[in-house]
């Protein structure tokens, strides 16, 4: 062609091949991109003060998806999600150390293969993403966020994946999980960084004016944003009304063992060292004292342990909560329970909680493990770590005075929808109690992601949160996820809390309709599925 060649149809032409040229990606250059998408994801799982990098990081994946085939788009997501769940789960290294005492190499090889297993979750995402967009283009705004939240939370992993843990920090933000939960937010957070992919689009190609779906997405953020600043202003004001209530919080920092340990130097099992803190803290006027998940106590097996802290527990008059392993009969099998006991005023058993959401692997395991040839490697691997234990069948409550405590245990936090039914409608002076024993994944984020997922619980059902872990840092919250005491990781410690309740708040949208929220984002996705599917065929049948 002619540079003097300029008829309409030949600069028209020459337009699109500059275009297309211009939208060529090197293979290097997407593996990079993805790569620095994984890094942005996983940032503020390690480090809360880095919580605006996870509004970003969709964007850098959605350059590096552009104009990809299907393969390549599962590739490049796998090798995000990789990145993605290594950075944020990089203490499976040390729990692994701790399970089995295995050597550091030998803990990496089996935490890389976790990671690869779970950054799949990613690829597949990236792959119906894509193959949506190849049909259903003009969506690009709603299928993003849609795929990635949705297949995340089904992929089969340990725990749901959700980004908006990284933004306990980030309050304003937070305030709308009352509404739609975690995945709410995960899905608010896509939607930014696909708004941001397409302004930066439109921008480089000089393209004028913004389409209809930029629009709704803009507002859409606009309205996540208003409820927020509503929200945690509306909360703040409530919160300064209320009365507060006194508790004790003993940290004991009990190191990881396998075996049980015999009483430290000193004490005994029917008098440990977490009484001694008690009684201080009860004198202090704590209302009542609760204890991590730590070491077993043997409550329930030795009488000798229940007098003694009846008698120590009537000596004070305030309620204790704490954990420890429950052995019953059940059709004549011994079976173990991890348990949250209750006991009031008067030193008795009031009450118990029995775990219901188990860890896999390490309180039981899953189906597939237990079929034949399976079972023998699975716990010649687990060898002693895996204990396992009997699920529990219920919520259950321990009022003390107008507040309604509703314990859970370790990661249970894990679970949104689980804590919202715990909450449900009848939800008015309730109060979370998360008792977590987080030593064996050493000093690592680990027990800092723990307490900010538990941020998230207490947000979405708007009650008061308390998170006791034993090795810290505890965390004490109101309904809006602002923090009115902790304390520091890795150390003992005993702290009194002034935490502010009433008997006639509680609950939310989302405590009451938990369930409603997924299928109704399950269903948003399985129609988007369902209309590609349609557009497809339109597509080859023209």
């Amino acid at each position: 062609m002619s540079q003097f060649d300029a008829s309409p149809a030949s600069l028209a032409t020459e337009t699109l091949v500059l275009a297309e040229q211009a939208r060529v990606v090197s293979w290097t250059t997407r593996v990079l991109l993805a790569a620095v998408s994984g890094v942005m994801m996983f940032a503020p799982w390690v480090n809360p003060v880095l919580f605006w990098t996870g509004w970003l990081a969709g964007v850098p994946l959605l350059y590096a998806l552009r104009d990809t085939r299907l393969p390549a788009a599962f590739a490049l997501g796998w090798l995000a999600g990789v990145l993605c769940f290594a950075g944020a789960s990089h203490w499976m290294i040390d729990f692994m150390i701790h399970l089995k005492g295995l050597s550091w190499p030998v803990s990496a090889i089996l935490a890389g293969l976790f990671w690869l297993y779970t950054g799949l979750a990613l690829g597949f995402a990236c792959l119906l993403y894509r193959w949506l967009a190849l049909r259903v283009p003009t969506w690009d705004l709603l299928t993003f966020p849609l795929v990635i939240a949705v297949v995340m939370a089904i992929f089969p992993q340990l725990f749901v994946t959700d980004f908006a843990e990284g933004q306990a920090r980030f309050l304003v933000a937070l305030q709308g999980v009352d509404l739609l939960g975690a995945q709410g937010l995960n899905i608010i957070m896509l939607l930014f960084s696909g708004l941001l992919f397409q302004l930066l689009q439109a921008y480089y190609s000089n393209s004028r004016g913004a389409g209809m779906g930029m629009l709704v997405a803009g507002a859409v953020l606009l309205l996540w944003f208003a409820y927020g600043f509503y929200a945690l202003s509306y909360w703040d004001n409530q919160v300064r009304s209320w009365d507060t209530t006194r508790i004790g919080l003993v940290q004991p920092n009990d190191p990881p063992r396998r075996r049980i340990p015999a009483p430290r130097e000193g004490f005994t099992r029917e008098a440990p060292e977490e009484m001694v803190a008690s009684r201080r803290l009860a004198k202090a006027g704590a209302q009542w004292v609760a204890w991590p998940e730590a070491r077993y106590k043997g409550y329930y097996d030795m009488f000798t342990v229940r007098h003694g802290y009846g008698k120590e527990v009537t000596s004070w008059g305030v309620p204790l909560f704490f954990h420890d392993v429950e052995n019953r009969w059940v059709n004549a099998e011994q079976v173990s329970f991890n348990t949250v006991a209750w006991l009031d005023h008067n030193g008795r058993l009031a009450g118990q909680y029995r775990k219901v959401q188990r860890m896999p692997f390490g309180e039981y395991l899953p189906a597939f493990f237990e079929l034949p040839g399976i079972t023998q490697v699975t716990r010649m691997f687990m060898g002693d770590y895996l204990r396992p234990v009997g699920a529990g069948t219920e919520h259950v409550e321990f009022r003390v005075g107008d507040m309604r405590v509703i314990p859970k245990v370790c990661y249970e936090t894990a679970f949104p929808q689980f804590v919202a039914e715990s909450i449900g409608a009848d939800s008015a002076g309730k109060l979370l109690l998360f008792l977590s024993q987080d030593n064996w994944f050493g000093e690592t984020s680990q027990p800092f992601q723990h307490r900010d997922m538990s941020v998230l619980r207490g947000v979405e059902n708007r009650v008061p949160m308390v998170h006791l872990i034993n090795n810290g840092p505890s965390v004490a919250i109101v309904p809006s996820g602002r923090v009115v005491a902790s304390t520091q990781a890795f150390s003992r410690a005993e702290r009194l809390v002034d935490i502010p309740f009433s008997a006639n708040a509680g609950g939310s949208f989302y405590s009451r309709h938990a369930v409603l929220v997924q299928r109704s984002l399950y269903a948003a996705l399985a129609l988007l599925l369902f209309w590609g599917l349609i557009a497809g065929r339109r597509s080859h049948a023209a």
